[in-house]
């Protein structure tokens, strides 16, 4: 049906003499509009959701030993590079050194022996091998000075203390959680829907999505799709929809709030617009296309549409327009991107 309206609308300009001239950029066009009317078509849904850090770490060390300062307090904000927590660095100190002075035996060694290999008193495979055993200590130093760093974790991000699993004066293991890090300056609002909505959410199919909490019962936060997440919740057979929720100044959203999420999606309708076939132009490769008025400059823009089956009420337009929105129904065909129009009555 599409090719046939693209047909229609090509004959009908077809049965013109010629083409209209490029008009100058100063060249105003008589155009007559029409303001797109209709009701709106979606779902208004209401979920239950819960704030969820948009970046969570728990922060471990990489090597294990006694946890003398953890520096940090649960409920505590911190800036990225803070000191969270050192181990009792003694041990790995004294590897340090002892790793220096090993490397110091060994250099004087090689030095040693490079001397008796230029008197040929020795095989150059012994000044070899003391150069191999330097080099592997210089290794092994650069190794015992990452153990002593390591023995310090700190902040990767700008963050928020939501647990601390540790006090001071116990071992820890390498690996082993010591706080839980939130990272506050983006937020997600997660919700539960059933598998009939998952299969068609998507940034297209989400008009608008707003959160409201009991504390703040007045205040609408504003949210936009995220992402599905892909495993089903094995009792409720439900998935879960991900949303990236506005900052908010006067209010402090932490991760484990309870929301009441709006959303509004598109309904079962597959069209709710109409507009008149004369509104339609083809494009250079063969879509179909609109021309927008905007009433401040006073010119139009081109607009790709798709549309179903022509009715009696005129052709439905699936995509491509939104109620409210102004475009022109006569003299569409002799009109360029950008051209100023008058607008006649």
């Amino acid at each position: 049906m599409k090719i046939l309206l693209l047909l229609s609308i090509l004959f009908s300009l077809g049965c013109e003499n010629r083409k209209p001239p490029a008009p100058e950029s100063q060249q105003i066009r008589p155009a007559k509009i029409m303001t797109i009317s209709g009701s709106a078509d979606f779902d208004e849904l209401e979920f239950t959701g819960r704030v969820e850090a948009f970046q969570t770490s728990d922060l471990s060390f990489e090597v294990g030993g006694r946890l003398i300062n953890v520096a940090v307090k649960e409920g505590e904000n911190v800036s990225q590079g803070t000191l969270i927590a050192n181990l009792d660095p003694t041990n790995f100190l004294l590897a340090v050194q002892e790793t220096e002075v090993q490397l110091k035996l060994s250099r004087q060694d090689l030095s040693r022996k490079r001397k008796l290999l230029q008197e040929n008193g020795i095989a150059k495979s012994i000044v070899d091998d003391a150069q191999a055993k330097y080099e592997l200590m210089g290794v092994k130093l650069a190794q015992a000075r990452k153990r002593l760093r390591d023995t310090k974790i700190f902040a990767p991000f700008d963050a928020y203390i939501s647990e601390r699993y540790f006090d001071n004066y116990v071992n820890v293991g390498p690996g082993v959680a010591i706080v839980k890090l939130h990272d506050l300056e983006k937020l997600q609002v997660v919700i539960s829907v059933p598998e009939s909505m998952v299969a068609t959410a998507s940034t297209d199919s989400i008009l608008e999505a707003w959160a409201n909490f009991s504390f703040a019962k007045d205040q609408k936060f504003e949210m936009k799709y995220y992402e599905n997440r892909g495993e089903a919740d094995e009792l409720a057979q439900t998935y879960e929809v991900a949303f990236i929720i506005d900052p908010n100044e006067t209010i402090n959203l932490l991760p484990g709030m309870t929301a009441s999420v709006h959303v509004n999606a598109k309904g079962s309708n597959t069209a709710n617009i109409f507009i008149p076939a004369s509104a339609i132009v083809p494009t250079p490769d063969n879509s179909l296309a609109v021309w927008v008025y905007d009433d401040t400059t006073e010119t139009v823009e081109r607009r790709e549409i798709k549309t179903l089956s022509p009715t009696i009420e005129g052709v439905p337009v699936s995509t491509g327009l939104s109620i409210g929105e102004q475009i022109i129904v006569s003299g569409a065909s002799q009109l360029q991107e950008g051209m100023r129009v008058r607008l006649l009555e």
